[in-house]
Order: C-alpha cells, then sequence, then structure tokens
C-alpha cells in the first residue's frame, strides 16, 4: 500500500473512508501506538494478525483529513504524512493485512453516501441572512456572532442557540 491509496479497514462493519499516508514498512511488532505515554505496539493492539505484518499508517477523510486539511487533496502522496501532521489530523497506524486497497471509483461512492450540496445551501443561507465563506469541502457560516463549520458530509461544528435549526436546514439539503 502506497501514500495516497484510499483503504478500508476490515475488521469494521461499517468502515470510514481513510487514506494510505505513510506505508513505515517495519512490522507492527516494532511500531507503538500513537500514544506518548505508552510503548504498546501495533501488534499488541491487533493480536490476531502476524507480528511480522507491515505497518500502514492512514488518517480517515471525514472525520480527520476534510475537517482539519480542507485542501488535503491537493497534496501530493509523498507531502500526505508531513501535511497530515502539520494540520493536527489524528493518525491511525494498522497491519497491512488488516486493510483493504479501494479503486478510485468504489472511493469516490463511499464518499458520495454521505454529501450536502453546499452550493444550493451557501445560497440558502446567505438569503436567509448568513455570512457564508465557501470552502472546497465546507462552509463556515455566521449568524448573531455564532459560527458554525458545515462539512460535506452534513456534519456541523458550533454550539449556539440557532445549532438545531441550522442542523435541520443541512439535513434537507443532503443527497
Amino acid at each position: 500500500m502506497e501514500p495516497g491509496e484510499y483503504v478500508v479497514d476490515t475488521d469494521d462493519d461499517d468502515p470510514d473512508l481513510a487514506v494510505v499516508v505513510s506505508n513505515q514498512e517495519e512490522p507492527i511488532s516494532e511500531v507503538t501506538v500513537s500514544d506518548p505515554d505508552s510503548d504498546r505496539t501495533v501488534a499488541a493492539d491487533n493480536p490476531e494478525y502476524d507480528p511480522s505484518d507491515p505497518a500502514v499508517t492512514v488518517a480517515f477523510v471525514e472525520s480527520g483529513l476534510n475537517r482539519r486539511w480542507p485542501d488535503w487533496t491537493e497534496a501530493s502522496p509523498a507531502e500526505l504524512y508531513d501535511g497530515a501532521t502539520d494540520h493536527d489530523v489524528k493518525l491511525y497506524t494498522f497491519p497491512a493485512a488488516r486493510l483493504r486497497t479501494l479503486t478510485g471509483q468504489q472511493a469516490a461512492v463511499m464518499l458520495a453516501e454521505e454529501t450536502v450540496d453546499l452550493t444550493a445551501l451557501e445560497e440558502r443561507l446567505e438569503e436567509a441572512g448568513w455570512n457564508v465563506e465557501p470552502g472546497e469541502q465546507l462552509i463556515t457560516v455566521t449568524k448573531h456572532d455564532e459560527e458554525y463549520r458545515i462539512y460535506k458530509t452534513g456534519d456541523v461544528d458550533g454550539t449556539g442557540q440557532l445549532r438545531t435549526p441550522l442542523t435541520n436546514l443541512v439535513e434537507e439539503y443532503s443527497t
């Protein structure tokens, strides 16, 4: 598996799309988990896998890359690891045998399953008096000193009195 390839966790019944950011080529028995206070290895967390299986580090697309680094798709595969760490994207390391590589078409289908028509939503919010700052993977909206981030997945970040009506509106534009 190479950086930039889309993968899913085969141990997950409802897997989320991830992207390989680093193929360490070290066995999982020699790679520690990301917790800095632990010397536990990836092999210890995955006892059903061969300890000599290579370690592969991934970032989840919707919950990590799209939220923390919206422009990640413009980076080359070689830049993904450094870019993800620079943007505080949480990374996960798995045994290679636990991951399944997807084609670009399979990844596109997974991404399309949970999307919001951001362009139409932007227009509607502007009509309703929201200040809208569009982005590729999200839009940031402000009204009455409350700021929210709306992601392509339909997730809404932010707190305030307008959150519930905003969330309801976002659901209307989900495809």
